[in-house]
């Protein structure tokens, strides 16, 4: 069982006295009347909440906490500075948007991608242990970190695959158009494999792909990255979760780019084109010459 909210506002009480009445952090062996096993649950849930933190030496056994608001204030420990100090210090950069899941129904075109996948498997494509077929992704962005490719299902699904959580894109007009235009490309290139596999120009393949403005938007992540201060060790905090009107926010360390991420999920369940006018970009259409290299 996990711990209760009682439980947890026990602990941390607790702690919170030790520490001010005996200037010392608190480890197991001051709640006998918690299994080890069970205090490290305590303990983790509240880190994961940002209510506590390690003390000094962070591979230490057993392991030694303090309440995380009253480190500063009694000169002990390390120079730890409170989240909403932290949270002030930082300059976040600009929203963008990452790891997108986008989907629309074709079962003539997904009728045609099983029946050549003996073909198909020559130009990349590849099976998935739930049945589905997966095509080869395109690399693309400055530093070819994201990555686009679709998955086509019996049902007639296809779900099309944005990973680019170490390059987001930035949700402005220059960038939502270089990601429109990433997935004209795919939408071209799954175009061009596809009728040299069935060998025939009879079939209206463009006909069975929608264009991707019609595409729905099941899911999305809005991010905002900030670049550490020297002197501060963001890489040391716990991932936070806030959850409020039925979103999810969460704050954390992000190792792969060594930046600290503001970053909240969301399902719009709209049509591109309505989810790109939420971001500002209402005209998907451009007389000018597309920017995107594959």
């Amino acid at each position: 069982m996990p711990p209760t909210e009682r439980t947890l506002q026990r602990v941390k009480k607790k702690m919170s006295k030790i520490w001010r009445e005996e200037g010392r952090p608190s480890c197991y062996l001051d709640f006998p009347e918690y299994k080890p096993s069970y205090f490290r649950k305590i303990t983790s849930m509240l880190s994961r909440r940002g209510e506590i933190v390690r003390w000094k030496n962070r591979r230490s056994r057993p392991q030694y906490w303090i309440p995380a608001s009253e480190g500063d204030e009694l000169g002990h420990g390390e120079s730890s500075r409170t989240l909403l100090e932290i949270l002030n210090s930082v300059g976040w950069g600009s929203l963008c948007i990452h790891d997108l899941r986008l989907s629309f129904y074709s079962r003539e075109l997904c009728k045609i991608v099983f029946s050549a996948y003996p073909i198909l498997r020559s130009h990349g494509f590849s099976r998935r242990k739930d049945g589905s077929i997966i095509s080869p992704a395109i690399r693309w962005g400055k530093k070819k970190r994201r990555r686009t490719r679709a998955v086509f299902y019996h049902t007639g699904k296809i779900i099309v695959e944005v990973v680019c959580s170490r390059e987001p894109i930035p949700a402005d007009e220059g960038g939502l158009r270089y990601f429109i235009e990433n997935l004209l490309d795919l939408r071209r290139r799954l175009l061009n494999i596809l009728y040299r596999a069935v060998w025939t120009a009879s079939i209206p393949l463009d006909e069975y792909f929608d264009l991707p403005e019609s595409w729905i938007v099941v899911q999305v992540h809005l991010n905002r990255d900030a670049s550490p201060h020297e002197g501060l060790r963001f890489d040391k905090l716990p991932a936070i979760t806030f959850v409020n009107f039925c979103k999810t926010m969460r704050l954390y360390f992000n190792q792969n780019i060594s930046k600290m991420r503001a970053e909240v999920v969301a399902n719009p369940k709209i049509s591109l084109k309505d989810f790109f006018k939420q971001l500002g970009l209402h005209d998907l259409t451009s007389s000018e010459p597309p920017l995107y290299i594959a």
